[in-house]
């Protein structure tokens, strides 16, 4: 699977804490060693598509693995957010079934199963930073344009960690529950981080036969030879080859990039440069 640099989000620190108060050192334990077999699944099936994944970073409620996933188009990246979730439900499903064949072994494996189960569903909410918010963005973005799939997307998060800060509010009432805020606090974190805005930079670092495999939609793109590469990134759709006709403040056309210039740019120019700059 390739070696794995493995790095720890604060918050992560901060819930490790708060189950050392709570005295639930074991719990963050096995919750923790779900997260990294989570995220190994989320590995395998990235490695198996073709894309090469380099670090993993514990987080709360779960872990984040990165890599080199620059040409992963949007069902690839649907079927490896998936795979993480799902590797939990199938081991929380193999314990339950040695229960009927082993049932001592219950009070040793209860944990565990309720740690694979609160994985799974939790990261099938539909919000970033979870795998259900990653598939969410990669569906939308097969019928609408990436930056209006963004934009739902950072919506439907503001919303759960709203509903997650008016849980622990309530909890406020009737027994604090700390997890509650923290969650709410994550999700915020995963909204406003917008890590998206980078996506078709890596998305269009090569045109290799891996990302044309299965054929891409070649779209031609007029736009104004002030446009910066970021700019240029904002009118792209990362499943697609594009042809750029670049015109003159007056209107002339002063140069068409075919996609391997265009490919060039994205990959070679900074953000803030013009394209022709």
């Amino acid at each position: 699977m390739g070696k794995l640099k493995i790095r720890v989000h604060p918050l992560f620190i901060l819930l490790g804490i708060y189950f050392a108060f709570t005295g639930k050192v074991f719990s963050f334990i096995v919750y923790t060693l779900s997260a990294v077999i989570h995220e190994l699944g989320h590995s395998i099936s990235a490695q198996k598509s073709g894309y090469k994944l380099v670090n993993l970073t514990l987080m709360p409620f779960g872990a984040m693995v990165k890599g080199e996933v620059s040409e992963m188009g949007y069902l690839d990246e649907i079927k490896v957010a998936l795979s993480g979730p799902m590797v939990n439900f199938l081991i929380g499903a193999l314990l339950v079934a040695l229960w009927w064949v082993f049932p001592e072994c219950y009070p040793y494996t209860e944990l565990a199963v309720t740690a694979s189960f609160a994985l799974c569903f939790i990261n099938l909410i539909p919000a970033f930073p979870l795998d259900g918010g990653r598939v969410l963005l990669c569906t939308l973005s097969l019928f609408l344009k990436r930056k209006t799939a963004l934009l739902i997307c950072k919506i439907i998060g503001v919303i759960f960690a709203l509903a997650f800060f008016s849980l622990f509010v309530y909890s406020c009432f009737v027994g604090v529950n700390f997890t509650l805020l923290l969650f709410g606090v994550f999700m915020l974190i995963g909204v406003f981080e917008n890590k998206g805005e980078n996506r078709y930079v890596r998305l269009y670092q090569s045109l290799s036969p891996n990302f044309l495999k299965n054929g891409k939609p070649v779209k031609t793109l007029a736009v104004s030879d002030d446009i910066t590469v970021k700019g240029l990134c904002k009118s792209l759709d990362g499943g697609c080859v594009y042809r750029v006709y670049v015109f003159s403040q007056s209107g002339k056309l002063r140069k068409v990039l075919e996609p391997d210039e265009v490919v060039s740019i994205l990959q070679n120019k900074p953000f803030t440069q013009k394209i022709l700059g």
